[in-house]
């Protein structure tokens, strides 16, 4: 036994409508195809569907129970129809994004919070990763999204600018170099650091920059968070370098001192990275321009 979905519709539509030529307006379909339709059907199900009368049609027992089971298929498959439909306009859908340490703690809460209040059925599976586990994770395609410093952005990944990041060196409040304003690099290196972990992007510039200096970076404590960092200066036990606006919120009425750094790779850009813009899913590409534009307002 086989029924077809617009056969049944056009069941419903006699049943509810009382008559062939009021369900024949209804779908758009002339009498006689109706007529044929219904009589596949009563074929199909080896039984009548239909009292034939004067005044119109009426369903047989058999008739009324087949319209039941019509229409919750019916509406079955329109919900079906408008649920794929927003996922076709990207309302819903299915977003992965991997992105590094300072994207995270900086700048991402607020910017997903006000897309997601836009889009609150796009589901978001968000990973913290170094930089160039990042690059990796767009270009190999398990990342749909990644957010990093890409000084090595591989051929073929399309870039765009978010946020950028001023790194600055913190000192406890009765340091010696507390009292400048600004400082290479190089002239902090006599000093123990409270650092993040090896292989961390702010770590890697670090050691790259006191290489080049012909100095030993010396880290006394590894910490796993900008907010255990801070602490650890404030407490004395070492300077070290964080983004500037991660810092600039608790300067008031701390023990913290901030100064800025003469180098040139203190000032990071954090940008976008995808493999392909246009072929993303739709609440990728959404969820792209929300995060650029909103950059874009805050720079």
């Amino acid at each position: 036994m086989r029924f077809d979905l617009e056969s049944l519709q056009v069941l419903v539509s006699v049943i509810e409508e009382g008559s062939l030529a009021a369900a024949s307006e209804r779908q758009h379909i002339v009498p006689s195809a109706i007529s044929r339709r219904i009589a596949e059907l009563e074929s199909d199900a080896g039984t009548a569907l239909l009292y034939r009368h004067s005044r119109g049609v009426e369903p047989t027992p058999a008739g009324s129970a087949l319209y039941y089971r019509a229409k919750r298929l019916i509406d079955q498959m329109q919900e079906i129809s408008s649920e794929m439909s927003e996922y076709a306009q990207g309302v819903r859908g299915h977003v992965r994004m991997h992105v590094n340490f300072s994207t995270m703690v900086q700048y991402l809460p607020g910017d997903l919070s006000s897309f997601l209040s836009i889009n609150p059925d796009v589901k978001i599976d968000l990973m913290e990763k170094s930089s160039s586990q990042v690059l990796r994770s767009v270009e190999a395609g398990t990342a749909d999204i990644g957010i990093c410093s890409q000084p090595e952005a591989a051929p073929g990944l399309e870039v765009r600018p978010y946020h950028v990041d001023r790194l600055v060196l913190i000192v406890p409040h009765d340091h010696p170099i507390g009292a400048a304003r600004h400082l290479r690099f190089a002239d902090t290196l006599d000093y123990d650091y409270v650092s993040m972990p090896l292989g961390a992007s702010i770590s890697t510039l670090c050691a790259q920059s006191a290489e080049q200096a012909g100095k030993q970076h010396k880290i006394r404590i590894q910490v796993t968070s900008f907010e255990g960092l801070r602490n650890m200066v404030a407490a004395g036990l070492g300077i070290g370098l964080l983004p500037k606006a991660s810092v600039k919120p608790y300067l008031r009425n701390s023990t913290l001192r901030m100064v800025e750094l003469d180098e040139t790779w203190a000032q990071r850009p954090l940008s976008v990275i995808t493999r392909g813009y246009a072929a993303l899913p739709v609440p990728a590409r959404l969820l792209i321009d929300h995060l650029v534009s909103q950059a874009s307002a805050e720079n």
